[in-house]
């Protein structure tokens, strides 16, 4: 396959092409959004629209290339879905795995944001290159099977994504237990997925921008086919066209309203005129109709195949999302999220706010609970004060028959309370600290004195790893003191 690097020359070369040679006066395209980034920063310097239904990638903004106009949805449009389906079974933690593109990444903040807005957190963020081997993929689930969080939400194309799951499914991650939430990068394009990898996928919640089967929508599929089954007779299993292919049509369809609505006749490049050396874009030219045609676009509205065409900072809307369950062949509609009503069975008004029937990986009973006892993972060890007189916080007992000593106390029943509510199982174990008249003082230094500073000590590695204390923290004299230490 061409490398993405490549591609992005390509597009670099052709759009100079056309802006030199041919003088458009609008363009679509290209495909991917690193290649996009590139011809939207040329057709600014030459003030020609470039159109994309594709580029989702939220690092691409029409506020830095005023000439772009994304006519597809920002990918961090679907940070709050995604956040909504793990609130709606209450899973509080997981790693994010996302290809290591302008595509992958530009989700990131947007998710965080989102996640953490629901209660969750992001345990881990692994960035999968787009031309991974296998053995990358393995070593990189390995990494994500050794932690405790069982939720993994995927976002990546899917060439990379059909090759990740494969993997995954070989080393056991698709059985009982693990769940996968996946952006609209697979539920989007099955059809482009081989049979070993759907069947790989099975179980995988994903998302989808939703597209009402008006006659319209309906009408332009039977074209399609059609004329896919005429261009292509060797080709068996002819499916339905999806929303990139409806954004195509909205955004040709737009661009034309837009040069008739404007009066745009012919093309017209200016190229400056100045002593000073020219470069190259320079030579370009500078198109006398772009700004008019911009304009024209970004105040055109329509009832298009994919819903209502409406531009708002120059991006498409964000429209209502499908969340599917793939099973067998395809994918199943198992709810909706709106941004007014959030998750819901139907787009009726008063549907139920919850997602219906869904078959998890390994095809479990009841609904997976998000987290295990890492196989890796060492117990906590929580020192506390051995201290005469009042006992009531916390009373260090004798030695009892099994070697260990009583510890209870009302600090006690809180600390296991607050561990039993954890988004995921910690085992931790009691461990005294050393009775002396300046014990106590020695404790809360250790806290007042290291804990900011993460230096060498066992006990400190560990505060900081489980982000339990920050710098605000540790200038404080609480009655009780909890340290954790390996």
């Amino acid at each position: 396959p061409i490398s993405e690097r490549l591609l992005v020359v390509v597009a670099v070369v052709a759009a100079v092409d056309l802006i030199k040679n041919v003088q458009v006066q609008a363009m679509i395209g290209p495909p991917s959004s690193a290649a996009t980034e590139f011809v939207a920063h040329i057709g600014s310097h030459s003030r020609v629209p470039v159109l994309s239904y594709s580029a989702t990638s939220p690092s691409l903004s029409p506020a830095q290339t005023p000439f772009f106009v994304r006519a597809a949805v920002n990918d961090s449009f679907q940070a709050a879905p995604v956040a909504a389906v793990l609130d709606a079974f209450r899973w509080r933690a997981a790693a994010v795995v996302y290809e290591d593109s302008p595509y992958g990444s530009g989700i990131l903040p947007a998710l965080a944001d989102a996640l953490q807005g629901a209660g969750a957190k992001i345990m881990d963020r692994t960035a999968v290159p787009v031309d991974a081997t296998d053995d990358r993929l393995d070593a990189l689930l390995y990494r994500l099977r050794a932690m405790p969080t069982r939720v993994f939400v995927v976002h990546m194309l899917h060439n990379v994504a059909g090759r990740l799951f494969r993997r995954a499914k070989m080393l056991g991650m698709m059985s009982d237990g693990y769940i996968w939430v996946a952006t609209d990068g697979v539920a989007t394009f099955m059809d482009r997925f081989s049979p070993e990898e759907v069947d790989a996928m099975q179980g995988v919640v994903s998302l989808r921008p939703y597209v009402q089967e008006t006659d319209a929508v309906k009408n332009f599929s039977a074209r399609f086919k059609a004329r896919l089954r005429r261009d292509h007779p060797t080709v068996d299993d002819v499916r339905e066209p999806t929303v990139l292919r409806f954004w195509a049509y909205d955004t040709a369809w737009a661009i034309a309203a837009a040069a008739e609505s404007a009066g745009v006749a012919g093309p017209a490049f200016q190229t400056p005129q100045t002593s000073a050396p020219l470069t190259d874009l320079d030579r370009l030219g500078v198109s006398a109709t772009g700004t008019a045609l911009l304009n024209a676009v970004l105040s055109t509205t329509f009832d298009g195949l994919a819903g209502k065409f409406r531009l708002v900072d120059g991006q498409l809307q964000p429209p209502a999302y499908e969340v599917v369950n793939i099973i067998g062949k395809g994918a199943r509609t198992v709810g909706f999220w709106t941004p007014e009503f959030g998750i819901t069975q139907d787009l009726n008004a008063g549907s139920a706010k919850t997602l219906r029937q869904i078959l998890w990986p390994g095809e479990p009973r009841d609904t997976p609970r998000g987290w295990t006892v890492s196989p890796s993972g060492l117990p906590l060890r929580v020192s506390v004060p051995t201290k005469r007189g009042f006992t009531q916080f916390v009373d260090v007992g004798n030695v009892t028959a099994t070697g260990r000593r009583n510890i209870t106390g009302y600090c006690i029943d809180v600390f296991d309370e607050v561990m039993k509510i954890m988004p995921y199982p910690v085992s931790y174990v009691y461990d005294p600290y050393p009775d002396s008249p300046e014990s106590y003082e020695k404790l809360v230094d250790q806290v007042s004195s290291q804990v900011s500073t993460c230096q060498s000590s066992r006990v400190l590695e560990t505060i900081c790893s489980f982000d339990l204390f920050d710098q605000r923290d540790v200038d404080f004299h609480p009655l009780v003191v909890y340290i954790l230490s390996k």
